[in-house]
């Protein structure tokens, strides 16, 4: 845990030297957005970035300036995509989706504000750092986009999901979060180590998956104020459950993963966010609102 919280603080330091510059440059406005807005890519970033480093010491890669650069790059990326897709209302997501959609099947994207603006500058950086025709990086890409479709389609109260029986509906909500979890981490390891073993692929699957239901948890009562259904804000002992998930997970990743540095570091981090965000669960029970900045 220890070595956790010192990496933790290092690649802080190193995502604000990455991604200041760019906002500072394409969209100042963030940095007086609400809700700390910065600092919350921040602090996703530097989770981001501390994952790819596990990812990449899994391969036995070393985790370079370079890589670095990606990670918080592709933090960012996510950060963005993620607020385009959940703070805009209904009409804003399901038009991001549809021109997002263009950019990855004919390279295309119509910038219209400065935040998108930001959005298309750090993916074009990305893109120009790695080979997107490669075939694993297109296709973990495109599984991520439709993991980031099924999830919105979720969410209408008029959707056919709501009619679902509810055993149904449950199944179909944990596999959304597994699959958008884990395809996020797959692209991440894509991004940063070129013909990685596929032999790691389901278990850095596995972990972002589990990362997913502990961010979940975490945001549980946010995301039912703004009427988002996830699986663990539906179930009805959400704490009993992420901890039956976190064990069984945590103990397939040192069943399948070599012993060495990346394992170490991976498994501590997901155990430090599944201590953190059981404790936001807590609070924002006890407080009725959330926590202004999550780390």
């Amino acid at each position: 845990m220890q070595r956790v919280d010192s990496l933790i603080q290092e690649y802080r330091e190193e995502v604000v030297r990455s991604l200041e510059p760019l906002v500072r440059e394409y969209y100042p406005a963030l940095f007086e957005a609400p809700d700390n807005e910065y600092l919350k890519m921040v602090e996703l970033t530097t989770k981001m970035t501390l994952v790819g480093s596990a990812c990449t010491q899994l391969a036995g890669e070393t985790y370079d300036r370079r890589r670095l650069t990606l990670g918080n790059l592709y933090g960012g990326c996510c950060f963005l995509a993620d607020s385009f897709i959940d703070d805009f209302g209904e009409a804003k997501t399901r038009e991001y989706l549809e021109r997002f959609e263009i950019l990855l099947t004919e390279g295309w994207f119509e910038i219209k504000n400065d935040r998108e603006q930001l959005f298309y500058v750090i993916v074009s950086r990305m893109f120009g750092e790695r080979d997107v025709f490669d075939s694993t990086l297109r296709q973990a890409i495109l599984r991520l986009f439709e993991a980031q479709k099924r999830d919105v389609q979720l969410r209408p109260r008029e959707s056919p999901f709501r009619a679902l029986p509810r055993r149904r509906q449950l199944e179909m909500l944990r596999q959304c979060a597994r699959d958008r979890g884990g395809q996020t981490s797959t692209v991440l390891s894509q991004f940063l180590i070129r013909d990685l073993d596929l032999f790691f692929l389901h278990p850095i699957f596995v972990a972002g998956g589990l990362f997913m239901y502990i961010d979940d948890h975490g945001d549980h009562y946010s995301d039912r104020q703004h009427d988002r259904v996830t699986y663990l804000n539906q179930v009805k002992d959400p704490a009993r459950t992420l901890r039956r998930i976190f064990l069984n997970d945590i103990q397939r990743l040192f069943d399948s993963l070599p012993e060495n540095a990346g394992r170490e570091l991976l498994v501590a981090f997901l155990t430090r966010y599944y201590l953190t965000r059981i404790e936001k669960h807590r609070l924002q029970r006890s407080r009725a609102r959330s926590w202004e900045v999550y780390e």
